[in-house]
């Protein structure tokens, strides 16, 4: 399966976006900071990134700027955690080079559904 990176500097969130992905066999790196973030990205690929946006110290719009200047992250899919549609960040995020947005709160379905389809558009097409 996938190797997906989760960060978000709120641990209960990390912990249910990887119980909900580990259950379809996804393995998961956690990050708590964008800078986290950055140093497992030097030292690993996966497959696709979910981030906050809104985090101490790097925010999730300069993460993915960053992610995107490492050659094997430049075009990996990157997805935010997002408020809801109306969150004036997610068009931020998509300019940095994000890919799609997930709104919280989340179900458990929601999440996979999207996970799932960036998955099947990014690595079948």
């Amino acid at each position: 399966m996938a190797r997906i990176m989760i960060v978000d500097d709120v641990a209960s969130i990390r912990n249910i976006v990887a119980s909900v992905l580990q259950k379809f066999g996804h393995r998961v790196f956690h990050a708590s900071s964008g800078e986290e973030a950055l140093t497992i990205a030097k030292g690993r690929r996966v497959h696709l990134v979910i981030t906050d946006i809104n985090m101490p110290g790097m925010d999730g719009i300069t993460l993915i700027q960053r992610l995107k200047l490492i050659e094997h992250f430049k075009n990996t899919p990157i997805v935010v955690l997002a408020k809801g549609a109306k969150d004036e960040n997610i068009e931020k995020a998509k300019q940095a080079g994000a890919m799609d947005w997930i709104a919280k709160p989340f179900t458990e379905e929601s999440l996979t559904n999207k996970i799932n389809q960036i998955l099947v558009d990014q690595y079948v097409n």
